[in-house]
């Protein structure tokens, strides 16, 4: 199963990756501390191989966006909580609602700031139904439990079709 981590620049896209997957990434081009490829990598989930990639969160690489959602079977969007709802999360969030996977909202370094899950939804404008969920990726609060509800939700949506 494919699952896309999208989110703007700087979110935490790698570090989320990094502790979802219980490995750090041997290979990352990185400047300046930021992040310039896409990174990926493979974990089991309760016997199911998933493959995570994340996308560049450059708005120079937002053609990348495209590229990496074809075929996915699931997302992840990242919202930095220190930034708040920016134009390029909505614009992903846009792309995401537009391929009709299941998804969730990963609100990443909330140990730093408190933003409002109600004011995530309403500014991305999405339902109730997607799930919001507080993350802390550098310390692995709430990772896993993105993890979890979108496998959820993907099986839901599996016994529905």
């Amino acid at each position: 199963m494919k699952i896309v981590v999208f989110g703007a620049l700087n979110a935490g896209k790698t570090t989320f990756l990094e502790r979802a997957s219980k490995k750090k990434l041997s290979v990352k081009g990185s400047y300046e501390g930021m992040t310039t490829s896409l990174d990926f990598t493979r974990l089991d989930y309760n016997g199911e191989t998933v493959y995570l990639f994340t996308t560049p969160g450059h708005r120079r690489f937002d053609f990348m966006w495209e590229v990496l959602a074809n075929g996915m079977r699931g997302a992840i969007l990242l919202i930095d909580s220190t930034v708040g709802i920016t134009e390029v999360d909505r614009e992903i969030g846009g792309l995401i609602e537009s391929k009709g996977v299941p998804y969730v909202v990963a609100v990443n370094k909330s140990d730093l700031a408190n933003l409002s899950l109600d004011m995530v939804r309403e500014g991305l404008g999405i339902s109730a139904k997607v799930p919001v969920i507080p993350t802390s990726a550098i310390c692995g609060n709430g990772v896993d439990e993105v993890l979890h509800r979108l496998m959820e939700l993907k099986n839901e949506r599996r016994g529905t079709e």
